[in-house]
């Protein structure tokens, strides 16, 4: 593994599975017998303690199907929970999403060690030396104190994942016992901009035991937290707390303070853009400079199994799959007659060269994130018509007309049940570059640099697109902003978050999403966009409700309109 590369790994309580929603175990139940306070002074249970810290991180694939929430994918399972959220009957008693008992949990978890941190005993290390090479010793030493830095920043990331859902939140410091009503009856919310604050001052105080530079460490390298993720964790917090939403519900941040934060990642001068896009998404992703903070799974099929076109024997028929509304936010390049690249302009039925070849010549994302009609698959031309081998009414065709390509790894062998290496993103280069766009461009406007930072928000939105080779943009607006992050950032679980902190649910969530009908004669087709589903979003929703259990406990006034 190079260094400099993060990634998530579950070293302890068994493997991680794609399908399990389930929360872990709490940490006084890890060891049977063994009270908290001899568990935390001894320096083996101590790590173990740690790593399933790791382990409350958000379970990335199993919650793959929440984009079909959002404009760009429906689910084709029907009874998909994301249809709660598209039908609009979710509310505080029936939340399929929600995370508050799993992210306080895993605040407890984070909480117990930074209480017993100082109980660690490795003199029983020291004891065992017989010569003068006392690495161990030393090395022992300097991962408790590393330790201490890795938990600051995952209880970070487990506030962060609270807040962003529901606001503010009670800040606890001391690991109160989440299944204990009786610590809940005295707590109370702390404001949103309080806990914004609060999961920066994490964030700084974890830098700030995490050396930037690990290379004396080589002991540490696999599986843990270093500065590029713990400086982006806190760019991405102070993104949310400057956009419009939480901005109006009582944030103190500033896009300048977000742009900044960006900006500290990028000097960190670690990572890099892939000069191959789909290589993020394949079986060696955790190998690219890119990658910021992963969670690695291992050699699994499920997301083959759920999303692979039904040409293929033992395709589930689960896919999320992309919508016509989605797939028409992929631009059309434009070509001189040596086809030199030029320019680029939206998709529109309404030209008639585009409607005659609708999937020709677009933006290269496009056909690394869909699989649509016409297109190879496993050496296997994908027919999406109707009556055509992946195609309605076959039984569990996609209802869109298109597939997922993302993610989606074409050398596994459903029949023969072949794996391959899955890892989920949480925080990588490109996404960063468009916090940092964003950001700066809401600051200082697109081309300004007051701050000397080396990078306009034009600059580095277009390095974005420049990676895939698509022409420039030379008026940026926030408008093409939201754009890019949509087409770049698909799949990641940045849609349902993005809409709601722009405040732009009922633009993009409350309208019909779109399927496209195929009609295949004689070997030429006919596109027809038809309306599949209609869609529910009131503007409660840009905030979850606190389950009515916690309500219950504490008396607290649920979030507006729930």
């Amino acid at each position: 593994m190079k260094k400099n590369r993060y990634i998530i790994a579950l070293l302890a309580m068994g493997t991680l599975l794609y399908s399990c929603k389930r929360d872990y175990l709490d940490v006084q139940t890890l060891q049977a017998g063994v009270t908290v306070d001899k568990l935390y002074s001894n320096y083996t249970y101590v790590q173990q303690q740690v790593w399933n810290t790791y382990s409350y991180l958000p379970d990335g694939f199993a919650n793959l199907d929440m984009e079909a929430a959002t404009d760009n994918a429906e689910a084709t399972n029907p009874l998909d929970t994301s249809q709660t959220y598209n039908t609009g009957t979710w509310n505080q008693y029936n939340n399929p999403a929600d995370v508050w008992a799993r992210n306080f949990k895993g605040i407890r978890q984070a909480n117990l060690y930074l209480k017993n941190k100082s109980a660690v005993d490795i003199s029983y290390i020291k004891d065992k030396i017989t010569s003068t090479d006392s690495t161990a010793y030393f090395n022992a030493r300097n991962n408790i104190k590393f330790m201490e830095g890795e938990t600051l920043f995952l209880k970070a990331f487990f506030y962060f994942e609270l807040v962003k859902r529901y606001g503010g939140v009670p800040i606890f410091d001391q690991p109160f016992d989440y299944d204990d009503a009786n610590t809940w009856k005295n707590a109370q919310r702390n404001s949103l901009d309080e806990c914004l604050k609060y999961i920066v001052s994490l964030c700084d105080k974890s830098a700030a035991i995490i050396p930037a530079n690990l290379s004396p460490y080589s002991w540490y390298e696999a599986g843990r937290v270093a500065q590029g993720a713990i400086k982006a964790l806190k760019a991405k917090a102070l993104l949310y707390g400057a956009s419009p939403l939480f901005k109006d519900n009582g944030s103190t941040v500033t896009w300048a303070q977000a742009a900044a934060a960006a900006h500290d990642v990028i000097a960190l001068g670690t990572y890099s853009l892939d000069a191959n896009y789909a290589n993020l998404y394949g079986a060696n992703s955790t190998t690219s400079a890119e990658l910021i903070f992963y969670r690695r799974y291992g050699a699994i099929n499920t997301v083959e199994y759920a999303n692979y076109p039904i040409a293929f024997q033992n395709s589930r028929g689960k896919s999320i799959a992309p919508t016509e509304n989605f797939v028409e936010s992929f631009e059309v390049l434009q070509k001189d007659g040596s086809g030199n690249i030029t320019g680029a302009v939206p998709f529109s039925w309404n030209n008639p060269d585009q409607a005659a070849n609708p999937y020709q010549n677009r933006d290269p994302r496009f056909a690394a994130t869909v699989v649509y009609n016409g297109s190879t698959f496993k050496s296997t031309a994908i027919e999406t018509f109707t009556g055509g081998n992946s195609g309605l009414p076959k039984q569990n065709a996609t209802k869109t007309g298109y597939y997922l390509s993302k993610w989606v790894n074409q050398s596994i062998d459903l029949v023969n049940n072949t794996t391959a290496n899955h890892a989920w993103i949480y925080f990588r280069y490109g996404e960063l570059l468009l916090n940092y766009a964003e950001a700066m461009y809401n600051a200082y406007g697109a081309d300004a640099d007051p701050q000397g930072y080396g990078m306009t928000a034009s600059q580095a939105l277009n390095k974005v697109r420049q990676r895939v080779k698509m022409p420039v943009l030379t008026a940026l607006s926030q408008q093409a902003i939201e754009h890019e992050r949509n087409v770049e950032l698909s799949y990641e679980d940045q849609r349902f978050w993005d809409v709601r902190r722009w405040k732009e649910g009922s633009v993009y969530f409350k309208t019909p999403v779109s399927r496209i009908e195929i009609t295949n004669t004689g070997g030429s087709n006919s596109y027809a966009v038809k309306q599949l589903e209609a869609r529910v979003f009131d503007e409660k929703m840009n905030w979850f409700p606190i389950p009515q259990s916690e309500i219950a406990k504490t008396n607290w006034k649920q979030n507006p309109g729930w």
